[in-house]
């Protein structure tokens, strides 16, 4: 069903952004916003009337920014900023994350602080309701000025140059216009700058790695709670009077989500068993509440982000005459800061998910037959998937590493220390991949553990909770119990794209 929503949103969250930039969804200006616009285009044309200098209007930009042009110059200023600008090239983001750049850029244009023309706000909107969505280069980005590379690709985009999304296919952007019915767009005073600066693509890049991380802490969480009851681990390490000891919201989430999914069970707190267990599951509400928490961080700093206007010079109407006031609300540190934290918790996500993996395929661990092999030596069972996982967890650990402090500086020293958020965000994005894939790989050994599981009582399947048996379910659906070894792409590949559209957050 189509959504209309009527922009500009002023509270952003991630749950609404997602939504708001599925294909289906429609926006419309609201008649306050179009007044707004059109209020900020006609301070551009009186300031420029009256002779002022703006940046990046009658200026040159970066460290050209004392270059004053005659009027003449100014259409073929804008259109020279976008075409130095749009200088990169494949990789390319994702549509939907591109689809979400297009969007918050859109939404922050809308609130008339840009001094674009009422125009450019309807063709940007003519373009997403199309369908439309510019092809945006994954790099080049400092996080600083804004995404300037990757959204002069959309400016390319407006112009009839470049490519685009439609539908998920790669088509020229001049077909696209064709489509739309609409000629190449020709730029007006301060519209390239309208277009280019800002953190649109790295606050819809940050938006989806925290969404997706969420959405994958709490699987991950189920996961763990099915692990107790495997492993028979003793309970005693999710006692509230314990966690209220050391109150971080994150831990005491994860300690009674724990609590809630193994209530009644019949296999924890085994006879015999061990006291205390290992760190990845003694202390899975410390470590698993720890990432949480800078998540929750990490979506707080996006949402304030979406909800920003990152553009320069920023133009204000209110209370008089207009100005146009020079800062420096494009440059992304606190994301670039929220999203190397948020890869780091990630990173250590995965790396608490592959241990659990191993406390289940090593018989001296799980009490199971080796590798969960139902003939081992003939058969390897789990033993390379494990492999897989660690292998993941070696490219994050090295993804891992902090971006946000490195200090470079472009444009002869003008803009002398970049805030690289984008590359934060992506990395963090790419963290988030892994660990889906890594949890696919601890979702498949947990439900064969389950089947091998029961210690020779009855059916095992049946000795677990309710929330065991159910998320048991939602994996053999996709993978069938391994009765001797096959190839596991297929299901590997299965599970994590169910992970990653959030099938498994739904039990």
């Amino acid at each position: 069903m189509t959504k209309i929503g009527a922009i500009p949103f002023q509270k952003l969250d991630t749950e609404r952004f997602i939504e708001a930039c599925a294909p289906g969804a429609r926006l419309a200006l609201t008649e306050e916003a179009k007044k707004r616009v059109r209020a900020g285009e006609a301070a551009v044309k009186k300031l420029l009337a009256e002779g002022k200098i703006i940046y990046g209007v009658n200026t040159g930009i970066g460290d050209f920014c004392t270059t004053v042009l005659p009027k003449d110059k100014l259409l073929q200023l804008q259109k020279n900023i976008i075409l130095s600008h749009a200088c990169g090239s494949a990789p390319y983001l994702e549509e939907p994350i591109a689809r979400g750049a297009l969007f918050l850029l859109i939404n922050e244009r809308s609130k008339g602080y840009s001094g674009i023309t009422e125009k450019l706000a309807e063709t940007l909107l003519t373009f997403f309701n199309g369908g439309i969505t510019p092809l945006l280069p994954v790099t080049g980005s400092l996080g600083a000025s804004g995404d300037l590379i990757p959204l002069a690709h959309l400016g390319l985009a407006l112009m009839g140059k470049g490519k685009v999304y439609r539908r998920g296919e790669i088509i020229p952007a001049a077909d696209a216009l064709r489509i739309l019915k609409i000629r190449p767009y020709v730029l007006q005073p301060k519209e390239a700058l309208g277009i280019i600066n800002g953190t649109a693509v790295s606050a819809a890049q940050s938006a989806f790695a925290i969404h997706g991380a969420q959405r994958l802490s709490g699987v991950s969480n189920r996961a763990t709670a099915a692990i107790f009851e495997i492993l028979g681990s003793s309970t005693s390490c999710l006692a509230p009077e314990l966690h209220k000891l050391k109150p971080h919201a994150g831990q005491i989430a994860v300690a009674d989500f724990l609590r809630k999914n193994i209530a009644g069970s019949k296999l924890c707190d085994r006879k015999g068993g061990k006291i205390q267990d290992s760190y990845v599951i003694r202390c899975a509400p410390q470590i698993d509440g720890a990432v949480l928490d800078q998540l929750e961080r990490g979506r707080e700093v996006v949402e304030t982000e979406m909800n920003s206007v990152t553009d320069n010079p920023l133009i204000f109407t209110e209370g008089g005459e207009p100005r146009a006031i020079s800062g420096g609300n494009f440059h992304g540190q606190n994301v670039a800061f929220a999203m190397d934290l948020a890869g780091i918790a990630l990173a250590a996500s995965g790396k608490a998910m592959t241990k659990r993996v191993e406390r289940l395929i090593n018989p001296a661990f799980s009490g199971l037959s080796a590798f969960l092999s139902k003939e081992g030596g003939l058969n390897s069972g789990f033993m390379i998937t494990h492999y897989l996982a660690t292998a993941l967890l070696a490219e994050n650990t090295v993804l891992a590493n902090t971006i946000s402090a490195e200090a470079s500086s472009v444009s002869a020293g003008q803009e002398d220390m970049v805030s690289m958020s984008m590359t934060s965000a992506r990395k963090a994005y790419q963290i988030l991949l892994n660990c889906e894939r890594i949890l696919a790989v601890e979702l498949l050994s947990v439900a064969q553990a389950m089947d091998l599981a029961g210690h020779g009582k009855r059916s095992a399947v049946k000795l677990f909770s309710k929330p065991a048996q159910a998320l048991y379910k939602k994996v053999r659906n996709v993978s069938a119990t391994l009765e001797a070894d096959r190839w596991l792409s297929g299901d590997i590949e299965k599970i994590t794209g169910r992970v990653h559209n959030g099938e498994f957050s739904v039990i």
